[in-house]
């Protein structure tokens, strides 16, 4: 090819080689080489010509800028995805753990931590840490102010120190330097955290090697301590925001469930005005509130004693029990209690300062069924002061009608007959009369338990003269009732018993017609002063039941009876009545006692000894004899008659 077919050479172009050099140069910056790569390829093109100095120090300069602004690329775009990332966390807890975890990644550090400031105390602690090994240092307190920590938390600029323990322009806490020691830890730095114009706390990175942070670590620090003040602001904001919703909701919820309670509590108060208004209130009440509460409920009165109850019945006696009623009496709240191992709940119905009765729920009772037990006391309240008031309206009419059957005067018997009838009492029936020996302080008590005793069944119980007195008709023939002693007023000793109230009980042969209760009185009347006589108390009877007895009641003062214990006791009685001894007491005691001396020593309370002397002395006056068979049976008899005329019976039976 000839020099024609040459290309030309414009005027001013760099020589072939030299333009590949540079192309050569640029790829490789474009590449990102590193700077000793860039210093050994300078360097090759230099010693062959290609390059000169000044492009070569152009390259250097050029390359430093690139690696530099990747650098501050790829920063930036960790700084996003950090904030990105703090800010997507709502937990507040999860965001400052990631927020150490992110700038101990970044910075390079052996531990990263943050703390808050508590303004109330002056101080900033460490809230959470990432890489500190001791609880020491996890749990730094530094009043603001002092230390890197307390001078970064005070907001006025980052601050850092190569070696902390050994730095003298810091001031230092023992307690803080020795956790510092415990750690390790030489180099600090923090950057304070701003939220809403206002230093929350500090940002906090450290070494275990003394060293100078560089000016790029702490802006780099600075950069990530402003995003995760907002992103800890964002947290905390969303966290109030979910609570405050939850506790809306649950507002809500409670609301919605007091509406409902409200709803049922209208229901069940226009049920239990119902149950008021009814005929049988006190039954109607206990079937309505098993239903609401599904369990088992128990009217008891202050005593203790079921006056109403569906289910099984304990002792609502109990000290436990007793103990609680009152307690609720006393504050109209309920109150739960627990006996032989099972849970209930009193709510003690109350009038003014008194309390009527109990409501006694079996189980566990929620805080809603706790308002429907407190409305249905009130209820039982009304119940029983309206029963209350109705019952002592029979019982004065009771109270009438007792003492004019038993005082007869001369008036309208046809009216007589119509207020008996009230009871279920008619002059043309049967009847029994019954007088019932109590303790006088135990009477009033006695009285309410004979009259619910007596509820639903003909008959009247009143107080009459001193002594309780009930006139009903007798069991019929073969009834159980009968078979149990019934006619004979067991069951009366019985309920009372249950009450712990010791009775005894006489009652009178049935008699027909009105005009002859006062005989039949008086005949209840002596039977009951023989029990007591003849030491039988808590004992029920008739004059057939007192046996021997009950055959003297009818011929106390008639000239058999003086003849015969004139004949039988006649030498004993005149020689206590010479000597002033007790031998006729001392027989009598023997032979009730079934002839046993060591039952009749004590029943009389003298030492055996002197039980002994008596007996012989007995012996002496009346033989041997008196002890043994037949005599036995005489001396006994007449015994009892003495006792008998000694309690002041006699002349009542006709």
């Amino acid at each position: 090819m000839g020099a024609q077919d040459s290309p030309p050479v414009r005027a001013g172009a760099a020589p072939p080689s030299e333009g590949m050099t540079l192309g050569r140069l640029l790829a490789l910056l474009g590449e990102g080489i590193s700077a000793e790569a860039l210093e050994t390829h300078l360097a090759a093109m230099q010693e062959e010509g290609r390059l000169d100095p000044q492009t070569a120090a152009a390259a250097r300069s050029l390359n430093a800028r690139l690696r530099e602004a990747s650098r501050r690329e790829g920063l930036l775009r960790v700084l996003y995805d950090t904030a990105t990332d703090l800010t997507g966390i709502r937990d507040v807890e999860a965001v400052l753990k990631a927020i150490v975890r992110r700038t101990r990644s970044l910075i390079g550090s052996d531990i990263a931590y943050l703390s808050l400031n508590d303004y109330d105390s002056g101080e900033s602690y460490i809230r959470v840490t990432d890489g500190a090994a001791t609880a020491l240092f996890r749990n730094i307190r530094m009043p603001l102010g002092e230390g890197v920590l307390g001078a970064v938390a005070t907001g006025e600029a980052p601050s850092q120190s190569a070696d902390y323990l050994s730095d003298q322009t810091k001031t230092h806490l023992e307690s803080s330097d020795a956790a510092v020691a415990a750690e390790g830890v030489k180099a600090i730095m923090g950057v304070p955290l701003r939220a809403e114009g206002k230093v929350i706390g500090a940002l906090l990175v450290a070494d275990r090697h003394a060293h100078n942070f560089s000016s790029d670590d702490v802006a780099l620090m600075e950069s990530i301590g402003t995003h995760a003040a907002v992103a800890l602001e964002n947290a905390r904001h969303f966290t109030e925001m979910a609570d405050a919703l939850a506790r809306l909701d649950q507002a809500q919820r409670q609301n919605l469930a007091h509406v409902k309670a409200l709803e049922e509590l209208s229901s069940l108060d226009q049920r239990l005005m119902e149950t008021l208004a009814s005929a049988n209130s006190l039954p109607n009440l206990m079937l309505l509130l098993a239903e609401s509460m599904d369990s088992e409920v128990f009217v008891v009165s202050p005593m203790g004693e079921t006056l109403a109850g569906l289910g099984a019945n304990p002792d609502f006696g109990h000290p436990a029990a007793l103990s609680a009623a009152e307690l609720s009496a006393a504050r109209t709240l309920p109150v739960p209690f627990t006996v032989k191992g099972r849970q209930y709940t009193v709510m003690s119905a109350v009038a003014g300062d008194q309390h009527l009765a109990s409501l006694i729920v079996a189980g566990h009772i929620s805080q809603d069924r706790l308002a429907v037990l407190e409305r249905s006391a009130l209820v039982l309240s009304a119940a029983l002061l309206f029963e209350r008031t109705f019952q002592d309206a029979q019982y004065r009419l009771q109270l009438e009608l007792i003492d004019e059957l038993l005082n007869p005067r001369s008036e309208d018997t046809e009216a007589l007959k119509r207020r008996a009838g009230r009871f279920g009492l008619a002059d043309n029936t049967p009847l029994v009369v019954r007088v019932v020996g109590v303790r006088e302080d135990q009477r009033q008590r006695a009285l309410a338990v004979l009259k619910r005793h007596a509820q639903d069944r003909p008959g009247i119980t009143a107080l009459h003269e001193s002594h309780l007195c009930v006139i009903e008709p007798p069991a019929p023939r073969g009834s159980p009732g009968a078979d149990r002693g019934a006619d004979k007023g067991q069951s009366i000793v019985d309920a009372l018993k249950h009450q712990r109230i010791d009775a005894s009980v006489g009652s009178s042969q049935a008699v027909t017609g009105f005009s002859r209760l006062t005989g039949a009185h008086a005949e209840a009347d002596a039977v009951l002063r023989a029990l007591q006589a003849l030491s039988r108390n808590g004992e029920a009877a008739d004059r057939a039941a007192l046996g021997t007895a009950g055959m003297l009641l009818g011929a106390m003062d008639s000239p058999f009876a003086a003849q015969l214990l004139a004949a039988q006791l006649g030498p004993l009685l005149d020689y206590d009545s010479r000597r002033g001894t007790q031998l006729v007491l001392t027989a009598w005691t023997f032979l009730e006692n079934d002839a046993s001396g060591t039952a009749a020593a004590e029943a009389l309370h003298v030492h055996p000894n002197t039980l002994r002397q008596r007996l012989e002395r007995i012996d002496t006056v009346l033989g041997a004899s008196w002890r043994r068979g037949g005599r036995s049976l005489d001396i006994h008899v007449a015994l009892r008659l003495w006792r008998l005329q000694s309690a002041g019976i006699g002349g009542q039976l006709r």
